[in-house]
């Protein structure tokens, strides 16, 4: 007898559409076959009129995050359960490293801190320097399942950057250990330069938090992290990707054969800069910021045409409160703008499926069949999670989210699961919600209520394939 038999749904993979029966055994799923063949389990599921697709894969979230004593509102239990809630069935975070410490210990500290997930989840190796210990801890980092890093290519007044010899060395051993660096691309000289200009000029409103990080800004970085891997003959993985020209460079570097993969993230592909002219502007700071219509366009445009081939959350959820922790209070109570203290981070882990759907399917801008190659097969094999993970197939694991593309939910703090008190998609109404979760067999979400286990979730020791 199977534990579990969906049937009757619309099964999606990154090829193709099709009606069957999924039949799940001791957390895999053992057979799929056509409508009707199955007899007999221990529950069985209706899934018509549904979509069934393979579980979300965030492998960009930020959760319990430092930076500079000050930490997001939410533990690995509740942003798993905010995971969940969103489809997503394994997410990737980082490790927290410093300055003048191990990266392998801290990530089997951030281990221990996962160990909350009802999801499945790794790490990615956080570094910020790259002095000869630290070099030669990569094969044991490799060895440990994390071979994927990332590093900072700005925040250097936060003690977050890596200096570009640095980046050189890991792209260096990261090629030599089968490892692949990930980048924040932005240029640090230009963010401060731009950020002293606007000093000068009095001009600290939160409309000038782009002017502060304009799209020069990502480019440079981009071009110049390109180049290295070029130098390097080094894979390399572009985190958040938010501008048109960024785009244009990483098409160009991909026609040229340089090894560059890169995601983007649901507010650059949702909403403007505009939003920075509110009075709640702040708000929705996150680095990179919001782009142009432009912008948001030509991200759709890359992720149809293969450019783009993930789409991450970057969650890193403030209540307001976080948010204005650092602002002057004006007498009546609201906040005096200034772009430079508030903290930078918005949430997306829940709602990034539902926006994808309403943003990108139902608008004819990408397919059902490539809304799954970028949140799961896409990141299951540049992360190393495949075949374990990332596709609906016969010995892989039974990671699925039923959607009912019909099902309208309109976005709130009331109808989301942070418990921040306001969201940055705040009366967008997004048509397609996921309904059911499934990890590894087990029901997570049903009928809109939370069913996992805290530290239910599974570490994933993962290897990279070439």
């Amino acid at each position: 007898m199977f534990d579990l038999i969906i049937r009757r749904g619309t099964v999606v993979s990154a090829d193709s559409s099709y009606l069957a029966d999924i039949a799940i055994k001791d957390s895999k799923i053992v057979a799929i076959s056509e409508t009707g063949i199955f007899d007999s389990a221990k529950r069985v599921i209706d899934a018509a009129g549904k979509y069934v697709l393979p579980g979300i894969i965030d492998p960009h979230c930020h959760i319990h995050a430092g930076v500079n004593g000050i930490y997001d509102t939410l533990d690995f239990y509740t942003a798993s359960r905010c995971a969940a809630f969103g489809g997503v069935t394994t997410l990737l975070d980082f490790s927290e490293s410093k300055k003048g410490k191990s990266v392998l210990e801290a990530i089997k500290e951030r281990r221990e801190e996962m160990k909350a997930c009802a999801v499945d989840y790794g790490i990615h190796a956080k570094f910020v320097e790259a002095n000869d210990k630290i070099i030669d801890e990569i094969k044991d980092i490799v060895a440990y399942g994390c071979p994927t890093f990332k590093l900072f290519m700005t925040y250097r007044k936060s003690g977050v950057m890596i200096e570009d010899d640095d980046i050189l060395k890991v792209m260096a051993e990261a090629r030599a250990q089968g490892a692949m660096p990930g980048f924040h691309c932005e240029s640090n000289a230009l963010v401060e330069y731009c950020t002293e200009k606007l000093f000068q000029e009095g001009n600290r409103a939160w409309s000038a938090f782009p002017l502060s990080r304009p799209n020069i800004c990502e480019l440079e970085a981009v071009n110049r992290i390109i180049a290295y891997a070029k130098f390097m003959d080094c894979p390399i993985y572009i985190f958040h990707l938010s501008t048109g020209e960024a785009m244009d460079a990483v098409y160009n570097a991909q026609k040229a054969g340089i090894k560059v993969t890169a995601e983007t993230c649901p507010h650059y592909l949702t909403l403007t800069d505009e939003v920075y002219q509110t009075a709640d502007g702040h708000l929705n700071m996150m680095s990179p910021p919001l782009r142009s219509e432009k912008d948001l366009n030509k991200l759709w445009e890359g992720l149809a045409d293969g450019t783009l081939t993930i789409i991450g959350s970057d969650n890193c959820t403030f209540t307001r409160e976080i948010k204005e922790q650092n602002l002057e209070v004006n007498e009546d109570g609201s906040v005096k703008p200034d772009f430079t203290k508030v903290i930078s981070g918005s949430c997306g882990v829940e709602e990034r499926l539902a926006l994808l759907i309403s943003e990108g399917i139902n608008k004819g801008r990408i397919t059902w069949n490539q809304l799954v190659k970028m949140t799961s097969l896409n990141p299951a094999k540049t992360f190393g999670l495949y075949p374990q993970k990332g596709a609906i197939q016969v010995g892989f694991d039974a990671d699925m989210v039923i959607v009912d593309p019909e099902k309208e939910v309109t976005l709130s703090d009331e109808t989301l699961h942070y418990g921040i008190g306001y969201t940055i998609y705040q009366g967008i109404t997004p048509k397609g919600w996921p309904v059911m979760t499934i990890r590894r067999g087990d029901i997570l979400v049903e009928d809109g209520k939370f069913l996992g286990e805290k530290g239910s979730g599974q570490f994933l020791h993962r290897k990279l394939t070439k």
